[in-house]
């Protein structure tokens, strides 16, 4: 059957185009084995019906794919619960099958990818997270949609040799951090903030992706897919042991990457570092080149700090700290700015009687004094003659 989406755009196109006449690519892309076919419509138990497109991205949790809200035509983002570790396959009817003997696990982490979705969901109205609008179970496995964003990720814009300046890259930091504290004060934990999971939106914000990292899949053996070197701090090598900390390391990890354009050294290479009590491996970003103000710097390697009660007590701790450091930095008002001259008062034209006797007022006066006593003269006169 001739689709009549782009799968990758999602706009319609012509019956039967080889090629997308909005974004340019190929209409016909297909999905690989192990992703949701093309054109899947997904229907949740609120009865709001998702077309789903191709794959945008692939993580150790899941696969997330562009798609359509049918009801509306608004795009959106679908996640779909597909752990690497338990190799799950998908059978005819599109049901994913786990691996013989990962079943508890597997199953584990669904309800804890379905539990955060929940907790996203019911703390709505954070303009820097993700919105989660919708998540169910089916075919076997679960499913989170979000709203779909038109941007690009830090890492994208690392990749391609643009560095941030520290004052600006910070300044679009503090509401994200203001959101992540509402996040945290709600249960929520991220564990997976990073360059590939924050992205940089055309006006100028940021914002947090990809919630749904299970927290049952952190038993140990399964660290190696969830962990990303640089940017997991050292708690993050345990079985337990997070908490709002853990999201402060990830997040001031990955402005320092977007800093310097280096990733942070692995944080069991610090720890071993210290033990054997050499210099710690991770180089402040004044000392890779970059112009930075010292304290901002220090609050950066503040969130940093290889043991998690070193680091600021909580998210807002270190935004507050920033921001004033930030406002401290900002240029002082220029004068001309703000008081510039008032233009010239336009003179009031004279009232013309009030010029007439400004300029004779004294004339007047004596002539009336004159006609008065010569008045007073001329009834005397008459009364002698």
């Amino acid at each position: 059957m001739v689709r009549e989406f782009c799968p990758h755009c999602m706009r319609d196109i012509p019956q039967g185009s080889l090629r997308c006449p909005w974004c340019g690519q190929d209409a016909r892309t297909c999905a690989a084995s192990h992703q949701l076919p093309v054109g899947t419509v997904l229907v949740s138990p609120a009865h709001n019906s998702f077309l789903v497109g191709v794959a945008k991205g692939e993580g150790g949790f899941g696969i997330t794919y562009i798609g359509k809200e049918l009801n509306s035509g608004r795009l959106v983002a679908i996640k779909e619960y597909f752990p690497v570790r338990c190799q799950p396959q998908r059978d005819l009817r599109r049901n994913l099958i786990p691996l013989q003997g990962t079943e508890e696990i597997y199953q584990k982490g669904k309800n804890s990818f379905l539990s955060e979705a929940s907790m996203v969901r019911a703390v709505s109205g954070l303009p820097s997270i993700v919105q989660v609008l919708d998540f169910f179970e089916a075919d076997h496995t679960a499913y989170m949609v979000m709203n779909y964003l038109d941007g690009v990720t830090l890492h994208q814009t690392l990749k391609a040799g643009h560095p941030f300046e520290p004052v600006q890259l910070l300044q679009k930091a503090l509401p994200l951090m203001e959101d992540l504290g509402h996040l945290h004060r709600a249960g929520v934990l991220h564990r997976d903030i990073a360059p590939d999971n924050l992205m940089l939106m055309p006006d100028g914000s940021l914002v947090l992706l990809d919630f749904g990292c299970a927290r049952s899949m952190e038993d140990g053996r399964s660290m190696t897919v969830v962990l990303k070197p640089g940017f997991a701090p050292i708690e993050q090598y345990q079985t337990r042991g997070q908490g709002p900390y853990t999201d402060i390391y990830a997040l001031c990890a990955t402005l320092y990457y977007s800093i310097t354009g280096r990733v942070p050294p692995a944080t069991p290479d610090r720890l071993f570092a210290a033990m054997e009590n050499g210099a710690d491996p991770l180089i402040p970003p004044s000392q890779l080149g970059v112009r930075m103000d010292a304290e901002l710097e220090r609050l950066l390697l503040w969130g940093l700090e290889l043991q998690p009660t070193a680091r600021p007590g909580s998210i807002e701790e270190l935004a507050d700290r920033l921001r004033a450091r930030l406002k401290e930095l900002q240029p002082p008002v220029e004068f001309s700015e703000f008081d510039s001259p008032l233009p010239p008062i336009p003179p009031v034209p004279p009232d013309p009687l009030q010029d007439f006797l400004r300029r004779h007022g004294q004339k007047l006066l004596l002539a009336a004094c004159l006609a008065f006593w010569g008045l007073v003269l001329l009834v005397l006169l008459v009364q002698f003659l």
